[in-house]
């Protein structure tokens, strides 16, 4: 019995040893996935630690710099402060957008049609601000360079308005008269015209600056039979006294009436400038200077009834009297027994009034009054003044003709500079005797290059504006005048002409207010700020235009277009290069691993994320474990208690049996 029951309680030792031995087991193999899942939880750590997002830079006005993650919309998106960025295939087809594709297609190769797709268009202001100065019928008019009388600038209208000199300089697209201002210049026509206008203007200016010396050498050697005018110039200097000077004077006055006269055109101007060198060699021969109304406009007053009434003549609007000579009044009076008489007045500027001279003398026979009356003159010198005309002006009539000398003592000196001035003034006289068939005009040494390349180049212009047709070389300068030009063209030379006037006349009027600056505006942003990188824009989509149709595109589909994870593969892998626009506007490969604006950094948060998982996991772990430790460490205790109790009984056990076999053996 009692060995049946330590039997019993050795098996139930043994069952509970195997079954911790089991335990123990499960445990051990608990914590081999402890194990297992430690090392899975730092994995995901350490690869959020080591995944680095490429991220790509902008930049604004200020250039501060921004990031953001690198897409292909990132990298090729329009910003005026970035580098302009592209990438291309194996092929060297550019990468582009689907909206980039479509208007590439849509525009059919036209540039200004690709770039309006973006809102972009390229004008000026500068038409509409010339309204600003538009004359009452709204043509615009234009400084001519030259100058009135007062010195204000002269104008003319371009009889153009402010449209129609835009459409002009910008051009009607298919129009043969206005093909526009830079079209025109560029053209073999305007070059053609443009040079051969030069040519003749530098020819003809060339020759006009030759006549003056030409006419002066030739004046200067002229001998009517009483010497050359270089004979007479050279003989006034040794004039020693009045009497030689008065036949120096004579020699230059009859140069005059028998050489230079003959010389003159019939022009009433040249008739006149000849009567005045006359009278003044005249009066510097007798002393007297002569006041005459040579335009034949009287200077004489008329004032009082028909019959009796004031002549006033001194101050004149012609010119041929100074204001500051004296002023003189003949007076007329008839009394009742009808005697007539006359006397002389002069003014006086203290009274301002006229006073009668009783020592003048003054008589009227038949149709003429003559006046004498001798003064003194503020320098002491005695003076007779004279004065002959008509006596019907005393009845109404202006006179139309008055003469008034003023006699005075002769002098050398004043003798000598009348001579020197109208020797001067014949040297400068050429167009007093202006003809330019005279062989004079055309050279003073026989040598007519100057005058033969002059009419040359007329010829030339002129076959060249007229289609082979020379005008003749007496219309030659009206060559340069425009409006002549076109009175003598047909309807189809004018036709032809009409871009090159166009030309004409819109440097006219830059001239006048500036050159036209245009600018590429941006109509898709309301605000003007964005504005100033209108031109910005232009270049950069500029740039894509001509990559496109230079290399060929791609359409990247805007899935891939706004990938993250696509662009980078794309990159590591090889699939793609990065290109660039330099400051020239040319495309260059680069490496995108050197691209300063490309960079790589980790995302922070994602590690944060995996650092907290990871220490919750780790602890979950680590905890376990000890519970695994603690519950193995409980399992061998009992294990140990169990076997000193199984080796207990089993010895108890190996006793009996002993004792049993002694008994009955």
């Amino acid at each position: 019995m009692g060995m049946a029951a330590g039997q019993a309680r050795l098996l139930s030792i043994t069952s509970r040893m195997s079954d911790n031995e089991l335990r123990a087991q499960i445990i051990n193999n608990n914590k081999m996935r402890l194990a297992t899942q430690s090392s899975r939880v730092s994995e995901a750590y350490t690869a959020a630690l080591n995944d680095a997002q490429m991220m790509f830079t902008n930049y604004d006005a200020d250039n501060n710099s921004t990031y953001q993650q690198l897409t292909f919309n990132a990298l090729t998106s329009f910003n005026p402060y970035n580098n302009q960025y592209a990438i291309s295939n194996a092929s060297g087809q550019v990468l582009v957008s689907e909206t980039d594709a479509t208007n590439f297609a849509a525009a059919n190769g036209d540039l200004n049609t690709f770039l309006g797709y973006y809102g972009l268009e390229y004008t000026t202001t500068y038409f509409d601000n010339l309204n600003e100065y538009a004359n009452a019928d709204g043509t615009i008019p234009y400084a001519t360079g030259a100058q009135d009388e007062n010195g204000n600038m002269i104008t003319a209208s371009s009889g153009m308005t402010a449209e129609q000199l835009q459409a002009y300089y910008e051009g009607i697209e298919g129009s043969k008269l206005h093909p526009g201002y830079e079209t025109t210049i560029a053209g073999v026509d305007y070059y053609n015209y443009t040079t051969a206008v030069t040519e003749f203007d530098e020819a003809y200016t060339a020759w006009c600056a030759s006549i003056a010396s030409n006419m002066e050498n030739y004046l200067s050697t002229l001998n009517p039979g009483t010497g050359t005018l270089n004979d007479i110039e050279s003989s006034i200097s040794g004039a020693s006294d009045t009497a030689a000077m008065t036949t120096v004077l004579t020699n230059l006055e009859n140069y005059i009436n028998n050489g230079y006269k003959n010389l003159c055109t019939s022009s009433t101007t040249s008739n006149n400038y000849i009567t005045q060198m006359l009278e003044q060699i005249s009066a510097a021969k007798s002393g007297e200077t002569v006041y005459q109304n040579g335009d034949g406009s009287s200077a004489l007053v008329f004032s009082g009834d028909s019959s009796n009434g004031t002549l006033t003549f001194g101050a004149s609007s012609n010119g041929t009297i100074a204001e500051d000579d004296k002023i003189w009044t003949i007076t007329k009076s008839t009394d009742s027994s009808g005697s007539v008489s006359w006397s002389l007045s002069a003014y006086d500027e203290a009274s301002d009034s006229y006073t009668v001279i009783p020592s003048a003398t003054v008589n009227a026979s038949g149709s003429t009054i003559s006046i004498s009356y001798p003064y003194t003159d503020a320098d002491g010198q005695q003076q007779t003044i004279t004065y002959s005309g008509i006596p019907n002006a005393f009845n109404g009539a202006s006179t139309s003709s008055y003469t008034i000398t003023e006699q005075q003592p002769l002098d050398l000196t004043t003798m000598q500079d009348t001579a020197k001035e109208i020797i001067s003034s014949l040297k400068n006289s050429i167009y007093n005797i202006w003809d330019p068939t005279r062989n004079e005009f055309k050279s003073a040494t026989g040598d007519t290059s100057i005058y033969d390349a002059y009419v040359g180049k007329g010829a030339e212009l002129s076959k060249l504006l007229f289609d082979g047709r020379d005008v003749g070389e007496s219309n030659y300068p009206n060559l340069l005048d425009t409006s002549w030009v076109l009175g003598q063209m047909t309807a189809q030379q004018q036709e032809d002409f009409q871009p090159i006037l166009d030309v004409l006349t819109l440097d006219s009027i830059m001239n006048t207010y500036g050159e036209p600056k245009y600018a590429w505006i941006d109509k898709s942003e309301v605000t003007d700020s964005y504005n100033e990188n209108g031109d910005a824009k232009a270049q950069w989509y500029t740039n894509l235009f001509n990559r496109m149709q230079n290399g060929g595109y791609q359409v990247l589909q805007d899935g891939l277009a706004s990938s993250t994870e696509w662009i980078q593969f794309a990159f590591e892998s090889g699939l793609v290069t990065l290109e660039q626009v330099d400051t020239e506007n040319n495309w260059n490969t680069i490496m995108y691993s050197n691209c300063s604006d490309i960079t790589e950094q980790t995302n922070n948060a994602a590690i944060t994320i995996a650092e907290a998982e990871y220490n919750a996991a780790m602890n979950k772990i680590e905890n376990k474990d000890k519970m695994y430790d603690l519950e193995l460490k409980n399992i061998d205790t009992e294990h140990n208690s169990l076997q000193t109790e199984y080796d207990s009984i089993k010895t108890a056990i190996d006793k009996n049996i002993e004792r049993t076999f002694k008994i009955y053996s």
